[in-house]
């Protein structure tokens, strides 16, 4: 075979998030029925808590709150709480903080926990 290496004619990709990360599993095989058979086992491996988009967010919820429970957010004072430009509403504000994804800093900014919609001071978004 003029030492390359043998070509596959399938190939499946298939994407799921674990743990709020996304992970890729490849599958190469000569055939359909190959190829489905390896999906099923590597998704058969997923824990049943991963396999239902409504018991993700149950199981997301419950790692939220128990999080908070460990670390309950500490009222800040004289702090102002915006309200929500969509839900028109300061009562689900909350604080958050994270990593810039573009520049690697620590940043916050807040988002309604009742409509999930993120508020930036001025419009802009760090």
């Amino acid at each position: 075979m003029n030492g390359e290496s043998p070509k596959t004619r399938y190939h499946a990709e298939v994407k799921v998030v674990i743990e709020g990360r996304e992970c890729r599993i490849n599958a190469f095989r000569d055939t359909l029925d190959e190829i489905f058979q390896d999906i099923g086992t590597v998704c058969s491996q997923f824990p049943q808590d991963w396999k239902s988009p409504a018991k993700r967010e149950i199981v997301n919820a419950e790692l939220k709150a128990e999080q908070l429970r460990k670390d309950p957010p500490v009222p800040q004072k004289g702090a102002h709480v915006p309200t929500c430009a969509f839900c028109k509403s300061a009562k689900h504000m909350e604080l958050i903080k994270f990593t810039d994804k573009t520049t690697g800093e620590a940043a916050q900014a807040w988002k309604c926990q009742d409509c999930k919609k993120w508020h930036f001071p001025n419009g802009n978004r760090p």
